[in-house]
């Protein structure tokens, strides 16, 4: 036989009333009661429950549970106990991101691979060079044939070394500028300087100096020069020759990147300066008098002439019976009520003469305003014309133009600071990385272009007219005069009038 129950709250075990929204004992909230009622018997122990009320006094008939059916986005509310609608999972950094974003060093094999692919030109020359002084021996039979056989042999070895040494001047600056080489870019290996950006002509001069010391020995003291980050015990990141030339040697591959991804420190190196504090401005008006004391009522020995907050006006003056105290020391009080009607009066501004010797300023009263309509006495108010601007035309180095006649921004991927009032964005194009994101802060006006330097890596400098060259300080705005040129990296723009 089913037994009447009553539902509990979920939160502090006590009886809930009948179609109550909330608990009254602890407040918590009973969701979707209406949706889902609860049943209003349960099976008495042994007995399965069907789903269905029995009425009263008829008993639960044993079978099978019923699926009640649910409705769409309403959470059924029973007086048993639940298990979670959706299990918890323990939320964590994932791996994957944590290896995409750590840097890696190049290890001794991969470099070891890579100068030698970075060999395979010169020696595909001079295989074909030995190829062709074999044929061409081949047919020397005569004292003639042998001087044409050397004098070809000649120019073959000399087309040979010009070759080479033209393959080498390249592999030079193209890994200072870029750190890449055939065998670092096939094997996902970039050199850079301690920085993490591009190492630079004197750097790879050196490292390739010292590799090519190592030569004294032949081919083993090339091989342990490369190879000897084996045995640096700083997390083998130096070889000898990247230790003399201040390098190192990522693998972009297990690793990011740091030429694209803001060096060694990562993208907070691009980020813009912060901004400088805000000095205070001391005014130039005349400071406000010192607060009144508090004014104390209850036994006053004498007539209440002030109220904290408010003056009295000058031309209504106390009466004489306000002046004097009652014979019974008791004083009556100010009649608060608006005087009498006349013209309004106004105070003027202070005295051009300057303050009085007190050291406050001297006010003076001026005759009232003319009666009339308020409106049509202060008149229209007048638009004042808006400032006229002057824009400048910036000719870009590789041909491009941009005009500006308020404030822009210039850089690979140029951002302002929070709240800063900028009118333009002016991105470069710059696969050297010599750019910064935001590099330069730039304003028009009359008398030319203020050019600031937002603390970027590579520095930034202004040509003038006459031919001075002066390197700008970072975060000071310097004048670039109508015709000067401003060098910012490796890119620079000449400032003209649009």
């Amino acid at each position: 036989m089913g037994q009447k129950v009553a539902d509990t709250c979920r939160n502090c075990g006590a009886e809930l009333a009948p179609g109550a929204s909330f608990c009254t004992l602890c407040g918590t909230a009973v969701p979707n009661r209406a949706a889902a009622p609860a049943p209003t018997t349960v099976p008495l122990v042994g007995q399965p429950f069907t789903g269905n009320a029995a009425a009263a006094g008829q008993p639960q008939v044993p079978g099978p549970p019923v699926n009640v059916p649910s409705v769409p986005g309403v959470v059924p509310v029973g007086i048993g106990t639940t298990a979670p609608l959706v299990a918890p999972q323990q939320v964590g950094a994932d791996a994957r991101y944590a290896a995409a974003a750590a840097l890696v060093p190049g290890g001794a094999g991969r470099r070891l691979a890579a100068k030698l692919i970075d060999g395979v030109p010169p020696a595909i020359l001079s295989l074909v060079v030995v190829v062709v002084a074999v044929l061409q021996l081949g047919g020397v039979t005569t004292e003639a044939d042998l001087v044409a056989y050397q004098r070809n042999m000649l120019l073959f070895y000399a087309a040979l070394v010009l070759l080479s040494l033209a393959y080498a001047l390249w592999l030079w600056i193209w890994e200072a500028r870029t750190g890449k080489t055939p065998g670092n870019a096939m094997l996902g290996l970039r050199t850079t300087n301690m920085e993490g950006e591009r190492a630079g002509i004197l750097a790879i001069f050196l490292r390739n100096l010292i590799i090519g010391l190592g030569s004294i020995v032949p081919v083993v003291g090339t091989v342990l020069v490369i190879i000897s980050n084996t045995w640096d015990t700083n997390g083998q990141w130096q070889g000898w020759h990247d230790k003399v030339a201040k390098t190192l040697v990522f693998n972009i591959k297990a690793g990011r990147n740091p030429m694209e991804t803001g060096g060694v420190a990562g993208r907070a190196s691009y980020e813009p300066a912060p901004v400088p504090t805000i000095a205070t401005v001391n005014s130039p008006l005349p400071q406000p008098a010192a607060p009144q004391q508090p004014q104390q009522f209850g036994h006053a020995q004498g007539p209440i002439t002030t109220v904290p907050g408010f003056s009295a006006p000058a031309s209504s003056p106390v009466g004489p019976s306000a002046q004097q105290p009652a014979a019974n020391g008791y004083n009556e009080p100010v009649s608060f009520a608006p005087p009498a009607a006349g013209p309004p009066a106004y105070v003027a501004p202070a005295d051009p003469a300057g303050p009085s010797d007190t050291g406050q300023p001297t006010w003076k009263t001026t005759e009232p305003l003319p009666s009339g309509d308020a409106d049509e006495v202060a008149g229209e108010t007048r638009i004042r014309p808006a400032a006229a601007k002057t824009p400048l035309r910036l000719a870009f180095d590789d041909g491009a133009i941009q005009d500006v006649d308020t404030v822009a921004l210039i850089g690979r991927n140029p951002a302002g600071y929070d709240g800063e009032m900028i009118s333009r964005l002016i991105t470069i194009r710059d696969t050297s990385m010599s750019v910064s994101k935001t590099h330069l802060h730039v304003r028009a006006s009359r008398e030319g272009l203020w050019v600031t330097d937002r603390n970027s890596t590579n520095g930034s400098a202004i040509t003038g007219t006459a031919g001075a060259k002066a390197a700008l300080a970072p975060n000071t705005p310097v004048l670039a005069e109508i015709g000067a040129r401003v060098h910012f990296g490796e890119r620079s723009f000449v400032v003209g009038r649009a």
